[in-house]
């Protein structure tokens, strides 16, 4: 619980004194990756004239920046994590053992509704399974799961998703479907995936 109040107060330092053109840029920058772009678009083309326009103004600014931070805020809420928006989610087809030798490392993820849990190890992909489920069995967290047997790499800018020998082809299409509708909220649940 500390970690979450000390983020928090991070995320709200960093917003009040970053610059407001740093802000919408990486703000745009951040919704310019998920489905609910064009909803903001003609926001983002009035705050940034109104940023040219009010040079001089401080109490444009200061209005701006309280827009942009109470949009940062909804967003986070909803479940956004902002420090993400410049990495992208890659989901590159079916791997075997030999990616271990690129770096790559084994996960297994299990989508029970909104919530994603995932688990990495050094055993198999079945093995690995078996310890998340009986983990989220006990814990009264199954619900409805979707499971994928994946390779991961992680890499500056990016998470790259591969199927194992043990996801099926159908399985890996929901997880591509899920990846294409909204990357960023599969990258937020595995954000410390590293």
């Amino acid at each position: 619980m500390a970690g979450k109040k000390e983020g928090t107060l991070s995320r709200f330092l960093a917003d009040r004194f970053a610059p407001e053109w740093k802000l919408l840029s990486e703000t745009e920058s951040f919704l310019s990756h998920t489905p609910e772009f064009g909803a903001y678009e003609a926001q983002f083309r009035q705050w940034r004239k109104q940023l040219q326009d009010a040079k001089t103004r401080e109490d444009a600014l200061r209005t701006v920046r309280e827009e942009i931070v109470a949009l940062r805020r909804e967003l986070r809420e909803r479940g956004y994590d902002l420090s993400l928006g410049s990495t992208r989610l890659v989901i590159d087809g079916f791997r075997n053992d030999d990616s271990l030798a690129e770096g790559f490392r084994r996960v297994v993820i299990c989508i029970c509704g909104p919530r994603v849990y995932w688990q990495t190890g050094q055993a198999n992909h079945v093995e690995i399974s078996g310890e998340l489920m009986d983990t989220l069995s006990r814990r009264r967290l199954l619900d409805h799961p979707e499971v994928h047997y994946l390779w991961y790499l992680r890499t500056r800018r990016e998470l790259v998703l591969s199927g194992s020998a043990t996801e099926t082809r159908e399985a890996f299409l929901r997880l591509e479907a899920r990846a294409e509708a909204n990357p960023l909220m599969l990258l937020s649940a595995l954000k410390d995936l590293s």
